[in-house]
């Protein structure tokens, strides 16, 4: 038993070892990946503020060979309202992260989704939300699609006040394991982001 343990570990070492190596060769000719905000929808229901959207982008080929080889990828929306004031700085009237956890399963063949509020270095899964897919694809529209997720209380909206409600997506490298952060440092393939700051308005 303590010798395939010890088997399996080496495995795993060779894996990133395999895929940082890859990454630190340039490739120089891909361009930074392009993120699109879709079908934005901010509503008030019940004690709740809301939003509901789809990211729009293509998943490179280098991250979905790193799926293939066992890396896990994290994606991370962050949401920050902020109310203006005419004194010193604006005041953040609430905050919001929702975290996606994706990964691929060989024995079973099948992909895995997880959701949680909060990082999962911090976590684990025993906060979190989660679903399997027959395909990447599918577990590629789980991650891009967010539906009704709270983003703040109901009487955090001000239709009185000047708000504004500042959107950032990113794949977050810091969830990575430390040797595969290095590499994916400054190659575009991993460099994947959106951030867009607009007037809170719910949506008719």
């Amino acid at each position: 038993m303590l010798a395939l343990r010890g088997f399996q570990g080496a495995k795993r070492c060779c894996v990133l070892i395999a895929v940082v190596c890859l990454l630190a060769i340039p490739n120089l000719a891909l361009a930074y990946t392009t993120v699109e905000l879709q079908d934005l929808k901010l509503e008030r229901q019940d004690a709740a503020l809301s939003m509901s959207a789809n990211w729009r982008f293509d998943l490179p080929s280098a991250l979905e060979d790193a799926l293939l080889k066992g890396i896990t990828l994290y994606f991370v929306t962050e949401v920050e309202i902020t109310q203006e004031r005419w004194y010193v700085y604006n005041q953040r009237v609430a905050q919001a992260e929702r975290h996606v956890r994706l990964f691929y399963q060989p024995l079973t063949r099948r992909w895995r989704v997880n959701i949680s509020p909060q990082p999962f270095s911090v976590t684990g899964l025993g906060m979190s939300l989660g679903q399997s897919y027959d395909s990447a694809e599918e577990a590629m529209g789980a991650v891009r699609r967010i539906v009704q997720w709270r983003i703040a209380n109901a009487t955090d909206y001000n239709p009185e006040a000047k708000q504004t409600i500042s959107i950032n997506f990113k794949l977050d490298l810091k969830q990575l394991p430390r040797p595969l952060q290095i590499g994916a440092t400054g190659q575009s393939d991993w460099n994947i982001g959106f951030s867009k700051t607009q007037r809170l308005e719910l949506t008719p």
